[in-house]
């Protein structure tokens, strides 16, 4: 009797800490660059009003054209954006907003909640980088792949104007 007692406490507790958890799968960074680039930058923007907002571009310009890889964002301060493609760059825009969201209300009474809206999700990054640093998320043959860029060159803040300048 203690044998099988013993023989049943034992398959319950290997149970249990043989399970595992499921984990985040790790993403490798490749060694090389998938393409040429030539001197990788970012800038700030600040908009000219409150509801503009302001934000960090950041441009990748190519020595010559993709071929095979299709780069589809980029990782940059915690945040990830779609790629663009003109001619030659890649840019990833990051927009912050200075709009200061609507006031939520919170009632025992959910007639009084109504209005309320869900806060937007940004669209957070797995990577660890530093404010000079970013990863490119590309594909090659149906193969998701990520290449890390150091030392992106800071250029000056652009600060828009309110509106247009006027004709005289």
């Amino acid at each position: 009797m203690k044998q099988n007692h013993r023989l049943i406490l034992g398959i319950i507790f290997l149970s249990i800490f043989s399970c595992k958890t499921s984990k985040e799968p790790v993403l490798q960074l490749q060694s090389t660059a998938p393409f040429e680039m030539v001197e990788p930058y970012y800038n700030a923007w600040v908009g000219g009003i409150e509801s503009a907002g302001s934000g960090v571009n950041v441009f990748l310009p190519l020595k010559k054209d993709l071929g095979r890889v299709t780069v589809d964002s980029i990782h940059f301060r915690g945040e990830k954006s779609a790629v663009v493609k003109r001619d030659q760059l890649l840019i990833g825009r990051f927009k912050y907003s200075r709009v200061h969201p609507k006031k939520l209300i919170m009632s025992s009474n959910p007639h009084e909640e109504y209005g309320n809206t869900l806060p937007s999700k940004t669209d957070r990054s797995p990577f660890k980088l530093v404010n000079n640093q970013c990863v490119i998320s590309y594909r090659v043959n149906d193969k998701r792949l990520y290449y890390k860029v150091l030392n992106l060159k800071s250029l000056r803040e652009i600060a828009y104007p309110s509106a247009p300048p006027q004709k005289q």
